[in-house]
């Protein structure tokens, strides 16, 4: 039986008793993962274990204030909130963050009232702010009616097409009726893209003179983050270990392929700023985070539009950054909001209008959506 914070309770809902998450129950969450998400089901649990071990209670900002949640009923685990603590600042002043994950209740409890109690449990901390950027449409619904916003500038996602051809028979293929035909055209999508890339100046492959870009540390990343985001009311806190760790984490999701981070100098040797994003031959690479000193957002971008190219992605997407929609419109991203939300809930109005007015600083690596709790 827990013992101390771990033994604290919330209110019972429908027989279904909520109490913070301890260690020992991390193999009943990874049992109800496998019965929320049986598409994503680990090939070997105690993977699965191990992975949630370390996210839920080896991350660098563990606060026992802030802990992950369940729902209890008859002994058997029937509901999950995950909380990862973070820091930001809010100008000068430091805010402790609370980011929810992997929420999720059995499907044979879905009709009573597990999925609001535990969103209020979550709600009630004594965070300055909390973030789901990963949530679907039943957890903005509950959200919102608890008092929370879901900013839709931080809800919409960039795309930047590389090749042609080989994006659009990605996106055919996503479609389960069309896939076999669609892997037939694949050996014509490479040659398309290269009689593209031909017949006009290749933006991709152009070098940005007196630019280079070179592997970069977390070191480098947390010296020079805050300067970087001066512009920023709202932005993340790090230290060289903490997002040692991060980088770390985010290192080894690799469903969406390889993590690359760049950092872009110029002729001076001067830092102008990094990119970090996952890629995979003639796939879709995924965006984590690209941050430039001010006035050098073009000339980092250009210069991950170019890796991306070069490592054979057919294209880059990201979450938007409202700060630089003009220079992804200038390089011609287009926009669009799809799949999960990102929403924010906090008692503080100043942190809520700084995403409406999109000046908060959240990346990718900032939320949830680096986390590895899908093994599928």
């Amino acid at each position: 039986m827990p013992t101390g914070a771990a033994a604290r309770r919330a209110p019972a809902a429908h027989g279904a008793g909520l109490r913070e998450l301890a260690e020992a129950d991390l193999p009943a969450v990874a049992q109800l993962f496998e019965r929320v998400y049986p598409q994503h089901r680990w090939a070997d649990r105690a993977a699965s274990e191990s992975n949630l071990r370390e996210v839920l209670f080896g991350n660098p900002w563990r606060d026992a204030a802030l802990p992950s949640w369940i729902a209890v009923q008859d002994g058997r685990v029937i509901g999950c909130a995950g909380v990862v603590p973070r820091r930001m600042l809010l100008g000068a002043r430091l805010m402790r963050a609370a980011v929810g994950c992997l929420f999720m209740v059995d499907p044979e409890s879905r009709g009573s009232l597990v999925a609001p109690r535990l969103a209020r449990a979550m709600l009630d901390g004594p965070q300055d702010l909390f973030i789901a950027d990963g949530a679907n449409d039943e957890a903005r619904r509950l959200l919102l009616a608890a008092g929370g916003r879901a900013p839709l500038l931080y809800g919409l996602h960039w795309t930047r097409p590389l090749r042609p051809a080989r994006y659009a028979l990605g996106l055919v293929e996503q479609r389960a009726r069309m896939k076999l035909p669609a892997l037939a055209l694949r050996p014509l999508a490479a040659p398309l893209d290269a009689v593209a890339a031909r017949l006009r100046p290749n933006r991709f492959a152009r070098v940005t003179p007196g630019v280079a870009d070179e592997s970069l540390s977390a070191a480098a990343i947390a010296a020079n983050l805050r300067e970087f985001l001066a512009d920023s009311a709202l932005r993340p806190v790090y230290d060289a270990a903490s997002l040692a760790w991060l980088l770390g984490q985010a290192a080894v999701k690799r469903r969406h392929g390889a993590l690359r981070s760049r950092g872009v100098r110029d002729a001076r040797g001067r830092l102008l700023g990094w990119f970090l994003y996952y890629v995979r031959r003639g796939e879709v690479a995924e965006v984590l985070q690209v941050v430039a000193r001010p006035g050098a957002f073009a000339v980092v971008l250009q210069r991950l539009f170019a890796d991306a190219w070069r490592e054979g992605a057919s294209a880059l997407r990201g979450r938007l950054d409202p700060r630089h929609l003009q220079e992804l419109s200038d390089r011609r991203c287009w926009l669009r909001r799809e799949g999960t939300w990102t929403l924010v809930h906090s008692k503080h109005a100043e942190v809520t209008m700084a995403f409406e007015r999109g000046a908060a600083d959240l990346s990718r690596l900032d939320g949830e959506w680096w986390m590895r709790f899908a093994g599928g």
